[in-house]
């Protein structure tokens, strides 16, 4: 009887510290997920600035290509895009989910919102080298 208890003590101590486990690696991902967004997403106000600023050089220089430029904006479009997709697709609610599958989802959302932040670091780099030539 007594190794039967010590027997269920111990699974039920191993369950307790597997789930904690889980609910660390939870939250961990979904902080890790959001500070990356929160890191790009001010980055959105550049991105509408040097599409502004594309389009004036554009409009008043005569020696830039206009496909060039064209590129360049559409780039930065594609950018915002993705990032106003990320956020629309995001759901942290995850209720209906077990630990598992919270874990598998965060980790897509969490490569995907760094997928859209090389995208914007990417596209803004282009586009303010460009205006400063």
């Amino acid at each position: 009887m007594k190794n039967i208890l010590k027997l269920s003590f111990f699974l039920v101590a191993i369950l307790l510290v597997s789930c904690t486990s889980k609910e660390k690696d939870i939250e961990k991902l979904k902080s890790e997920t959001i500070a990356i967004h929160d890191e790009v997403m001010p980055k959105m106000d550049d991105i509408m600035k040097l599409k502004k600023a594309l389009k004036a050089k554009k409009d008043t220089s005569e020696d830039v290509k206009p496909n060039q430029v064209q590129d360049l904006i559409l780039a930065l479009e594609e950018a915002d895009e993705a990032m106003m997709n990320w956020m629309r697709n995001y759901d942290p609610r995850m209720e209906a989910m077990s630990d598992e599958e919270k874990i598998a989802y965060l980790k897509r959302q969490k490569k995907s919102i760094e997928e859209v932040s090389e995208k914007m670091k990417f596209s803004i780099s282009e586009a303010e080298a460009f205006l400063n030539q």
